[in-house]
C-alpha cells in the first residue's frame, strides 16, 4: 500500500483542502456535494471511525457532484473513497472507483486529477497483484507529476515509492533499490518533506530490505541502523514503533 502521510484541514470562508491516503491537497468549493466529503473526511479521522460509513458518504458526494455538474469535485471524491476502500482492504472496489475517476479525468482541464487517478488505480492494480499494470498507471502519473509546474512533491514522492514497491514485489529487486533511492533523493532535496523522520525511516527500511534481497548486508545493516538511530525514543508513536520493528526483523535476519 502506498504511504498514508494525511490530513484534513478546514479554512475559514469557502475554501477548504482535503487529503486521504495517497493524495495530496486538493481545494474544493462549499457545496452540498463538499460537505458530503467534509463529512466522509471526518469520519475517516475519527478515533472510533467507521470506514463503511466514510466510504457511503465519499460515494454519495460523488452522486451528487455528478449531479451538480461539478466534475472534478466527483473525482476526487471517487478517489478519496478508493483511498478509503485501500484501508479497509478492498482493492477491487478501489480499483472499480479509481477507473471511474479516470475515465472523468481523462475530459477535464486539471491534469493532477488526471496524474491521482491513475496512481490511485496503480495502487489498487498492485494491492491486487497486477503489478505490469500497476508499474503502467505509477509511470503515467509521474510523467503528469514531471511535467506540472504545480504539482506538490508528496505526490511525486509516494508514487516513486509505489513504483518502487512494484518492482520488490515482482522480486525485481534492483529495479526496487533504484527507485527507493530516488524517492530518498526527492526527500531530501525538498525542504517540506526532508524533516520528516517517519517519511525518511520507512525509505530507509524500504531500501534495506532491497539491499539485503541484492545481499549487500553491510549496506542493509547500516541503514536498519539508522532507523534504530531516528527513532529512538519515539516508540509511543505507533507508526514509529512499527518501523522500529521492522528495522529490528530485517537487523534480525541478516544474521
Amino acid at each position: 500500500m502506498l504511504l498514508i502521510a494525511t490530513i484534513a484541514r478546514n479554512f475559514k470562508g469557502k475554501k477548504m483542502k482535503k487529503i486521504l491516503p495517497f493524495l495530496a491537497p486538493i481545494c474544493l468549493f462549499a457545496s452540498s456535494c463538499d460537505e458530503l466529503i467534509q463529512e466522509s473526511v471526518r469520519e475517516f479521522y475519527k478515533s472510533d471511525r467507521n470506514l463503511e460509513r466514510a466510504i457511503n458518504l465519499a460515494e454519495q458526494a460523488t452522486d451528487v457532484c455528478l449531479k451538480e455538474g461539478n466534475t472534478e469535485q466527483a473525482i476526487t471524491s471517487l478517489i478519496n473513497s478508493a483511498s478509503i476502500c485501500m484501508v479497509n482492504k478492498e482493492p477491487q472496489k478501489a480499483l472499480e472507483l479509481s477507473q471511474r475517476a479516470l475515465e472523468l479525468a481523462a475530459n477535464v482541464s486539471d491534469k493532477l486529477l488526471l496524474a491521482r487517478s491513475y496512481h490511485s488505480l496503480g495502487a489498487a492494480q498492485k494491492a491486487l497483484g497486477r503489478y505490469d499494470e500497476a508499474l503502467a498507471n505509477f509511470q503515467e502519473a509521474l510523467k503528469i507529476y514531471d511535467n506540472a509546474p504545480n504539482a506538490p512533491m508528496n505526490d511525486e514522492l509516494i508514487c516513486i515509492k509505489g513504483i518502487a514497491s512494484a518492482y520488490y514485489l515482482k522480486n525485481e529487486f534492483d529495479k526496487a533499490h533504484e527507485n527507493h533511492l530516488l524517492a530518498l533523493n526527492l526527500l531530501d532535496i525538498t525542504p517540506e518533506l526532508n524533516g520528516n523522520e517517519l517519511v525518511r525511516s520507512e525509505l530507509l527500511v524500504e531500501l534495506a530490505n532491497d539491499l539485503a534481497k541484492l545481499n549487500q548486508k553491510d549496506e542493509a545493516t547500516q541503514n536498519y541502523k539508522k532507523v534504530l538511530e531516528i527513532l529512538n525514543g519515539k516508540e509511543q508513536n505507533p507508526r514509529a514503533l512499527d518501523l522500529l520493528e521492522r528495522a529490528n526483523k530485517g537487523l534480525n535476519g541478516l544474521n
